[in-house]
C-alpha cells in the first residue's frame, strides 16, 4: 500500500463532505469541491491496475476479481441507501429497487438522486470495473495500454463536450447534467487515466520525482477544489491535476506525502467509503435546514452533520465494510478454480 494515497483519498472524502455541507449556503465555500469525486476515480485506477492487472488472465480470475469487488462496493451502498430510503420515507418502484440493488442508479436509467444521492459514483465505479477486467482478460500489453489510453481519451472529449453544452464547468452548477445522468463518462476517463498512470508509472516517476512538483501539483489540485470557478474552464483540467499529484505521490515520499502520511489522514483514508456514503443520508436535511439562514443559524446543523457522517462511517467501518468485505473475499477464494488461478492477488487498498 502507498500510505500517502490512503490520506489523499481520505481529504478527497472530507472534501465532498464539506461541499455538500456548504452548498445551501450563498457564496458556498467548497462550492467545487465535487470535484474530489474525480480524484477518487483518478486514484481508483492506478490503485485497482496496480493491485490487480497482472492478475486477471482467466474467467475464474475475472470472477474472483468482481467478487471482491462487489464485497467491497455492494454492503456499504446497500446499508446506506436503505437508510436514506427510510430518512426521506421513500417507497422505491420495482425499477428503482431493481436499479438499487444492482448499482446501476447512475447509468441515467432513472431519475437523479434515487437511494443515497451520491452512491450513483460507487455504482458507476463497480461497472468500470467490469470492463476493466474483460479488457485485462482480453488484451495483454501495449493492446491493452493503448485501448486504455482511447476509453480515458474518449470519455474525457466527451465528457468536456457536454459540460462546455451545458456551460457546466465553465460557470458551475454541474449537478443536473454532469453528476448524475453523465458521471459515468466522468467515471471511464477518471478510472483509465489512473491506469495509464500505473502502465507509465516509471516514466510518471521520473518527472514528477521532485519536492517541488509535489508542491506544486498539490496546490493546483486545491485550487481546482476551492476556486475553480474563479477562473473559467480551470475544471476541466481536474483528471489531469489530480493525474499528476497521484504521479508525484507515487514513491510514497516528499512533503505532501509526508501530510498524507499522518494517522488523522490515514485514518480518513480508512473510512473513506464509508464516510463518503455515510453522509449521503442526510443530504436533504442539511441542505434543508441550513437554507436562507445566516452563519450563526447553521453552526448546531452543521456539527450534527459533521457527527452524524462521521459517527456512521466508523460504525459502518467496523460492523458492514470490513466484516462483509472479508466474507466476500473468503467466498471468492471458495469459488470453484478461483484458488489456484487467483491466490496471490493483493486486496487494494
Amino acid at each position: 500500500m502507498i500510505a500517502s494515497l490512503e490520506g489523499l483519498r481520505g481529504m478527497a472524502a472530507l472534501f465532498v463532505i464539506l461541499h455538500h455541507m456548504f452548498c445551501a449556503s450563498p457564496h458556498a465555500p467548497f462550492a467545487n469541491a465535487y470535484l474530489a469525486v474525480d480524484l477518487f476515480f483518478v486514484l481508483s485506477g492506478f490503485v485497482i491496475c496496480r493491485a490487480c492487472g497482472a492478475q486477471l488472465s482467466s474467467l475464474a480470475s475475472l470472477r474472483t476479481f468482481m467478487i471482491r469487488r462487489i464485497g467491497r462496493l455492494w454492503p456499504t451502498h446497500i446499508a446506506t441507501t436503505l437508510l436514506a430510503l427510510v430518512v426521506a420515507r421513500h417507497v422505491p418502484s420495482l425499477g428503482e429497487a431493481l436499479a438499487l440493488a444492482t448499482m446501476s442508479q447512475g447509468l441515467s436509467l432513472f431519475q437523479a438522486g434515487i437511494g443515497n444521492p451520491v452512491s450513483w459514483s460507487a455504482g458507476d465505479e463497480l461497472y468500470v470495473y467490469l470492463l476493466f477486467g474483460a479488457i485485462c482478460l482480453l488484451l495483454r500489453g501495449p493492446a491493452r495500454i493503448a485501448l486504455g489510453a482511447a476509453l480515458a481519451m474518449t470519455a474525457y472529449v466527451f465528457a468536456v463536450r457536454i459540460e462546455v453544452d451545458h456551460a457546466c464547468l465553465l460557470q458551475g452548477g454541474c449537478f443536473s447534467s454532469l453528476v448524475h445522468k453523465y458521471g459515468w463518462l466522468r467515471s471511464i476517463a477518471g478510472f483509465f487515466l489512473g491506469t495509464v498512470i500505473y502502465e507509465f508509472q516509471d516514466r510518471v516517476v521520473t518527472l514528477t520525482n521532485s519536492s517541488a512538483f509535489q508542491v506544486m501539483a498539490f496546490s493546483a489540485a486545491f485550487f481546482l477544489l476551492t476556486f475553480a470557478d474563479a477562473l473559467p474552464g480551470s475544471a476541466l483540467a481536474a483528471p489531469l491535476v489530480f493525474a499528476a499529484l497521484i504521479g508525484s505521490l507515487i514513491r510514497d515520499r516528499g512533503p505532501i506525502a509526508r501530510i498524507f502520511q499522518t494517522r488523522p489522514a490515514q485514518y480518513l483514508g480508512k473510512i473513506s467509503y464509508p464516510l463518503y456514503l455515510g453522509h449521503g443520508v442526510l443530504l436533504l436535511q442539511i441542505a434543508t435546514a441550513t437554507a436562507g439562514t445566516d452563519l450563526s443559524a447553521r453552526v448546531v446543523p452543521y456539527a450534527l452533520f459533521l457527527f452524524w457522517s462521521f459517527g456512521i462511517a466508523h460504525l459502518l467501518h467496523k460492523y458492514i465494510e470490513v466484516p462483509f468485505r472479508d466474507r466476500f473475499n473468503r467466498w471468492s477464494r471458495a469459488t470453484p478454480r478461483s484458488t489456484a488461478a487467483y491466490a496471490p492477488m493483493k486486496e487494494p487498498q
